[in-house]
């Protein structure tokens, strides 16, 4: 059980490398291009071009990237290094709920400072609410010694 968890996990994390890749073209695309602009309201732009859309001047779609390679390989190993699985299950809980919170602050950012929602965003916030519930689940299976 605990196998197809981590397999799914790393397919989240796929997902969300692909999602966050489109976000960071959409991040330096000239304004006004993007193919998920539907409103003002629903506008990849307006997030993604946003002051809030970059921290330490780097691209929050990159350090989305990023979070997601890490998910995806800490899920990985712990498939194939049995041994070290249990603190490498437990490094990615805390890892998928370091992203979730810092996804939940962006989302609030979204709706109550900028007042417009990103499609790509909100894809990235299911995917790791999604990938957080499985490293959860990864960690309570692991804990009662169930593989």
């Amino acid at each position: 059980m605990k196998k197809v968890i981590l397999v799914a996990i790393i397919i989240l994390a796929l997902g969300g490398i692909i999602d966050s890749s489109y976000a960071l073209q959409q991040h330096y695309a000239p304004p006004d291009v993007s193919s998920c602009d539907v409103n003002e309201t629903i506008s990849c732009t307006a997030v993604n071009q946003s002051k809030y859309s970059e921290i330490f001047g780097l691209p929050v779609a990159g350090i989305g990237i990023a979070g997601y390679m890490t998910i995806g390989l800490l899920a990985g190993t712990a498939i194939s290094r049995k041994s070290s699985a249990s603190v490498l299950i437990k490094l990615l809980a805390v890892m998928a709920l370091g992203a979730l919170a810092v996804s939940l602050y962006l989302t609030y950012i979204e709706l109550f400072v900028l007042h417009a929602l990103c499609p790509l965003c909100m894809l990235s916030l299911v995917l790791i609410i999604a990938t957080a519930v499985l490293a959860i689940r990864a960690t309570m299976l692991k804990t009662r010694g169930k593989d």
